[in-house]
């Protein structure tokens, strides 16, 4: 039962880590924020595939979308990945710059609105 509770705790508090950096920081660009941009980008790394697949089914047609759409979905789902796992694990190494664009997975559709 602990370690249940104990697993979800730590669960919640990596989906609450960009909250906290955002309350907490005044620049951008520091350590917390790639610690936190880093973490979930690795953990939502596997919405890139419906996320593109719906771009490229906008942009090229639905052909193009069903095919072509979840190849370059997974394709940035790897790279996303890796970035998020690399960020994690050099945070307290300059530079904090954001290494993929957007930031994070969300943040295009933020602005667009």
């Amino acid at each position: 039962m602990w370690k249940r509770t104990i697993l979800l705790l730590i669960i919640f508090q990596l989906f609450l880590l960009p909250l906290y950096a955002e309350k907490i920081t005044i620049s951008d660009n520091n350590p917390l924020r790639k610690m936190a941009r880093g973490a979930v980008n690795a953990a939502l790394c596997w919405v890139e595939v419906p996320r593109q697949t719906v771009i490229v089914n906008k942009e090229k047609g639905d052909i193009a979308g069903f095919f072509w759409g979840p190849l370059k979905g997974l394709t940035y789902t790897a790279g996303r990945f890796c970035v998020g796992v690399y960020e994690m694990a050099t945070f307290l190494l300059p530079p904090y710059k954001p290494v993929v664009q957007p930031e994070f997975i969300f943040s295009e559709e933020e602005q667009e609105d």
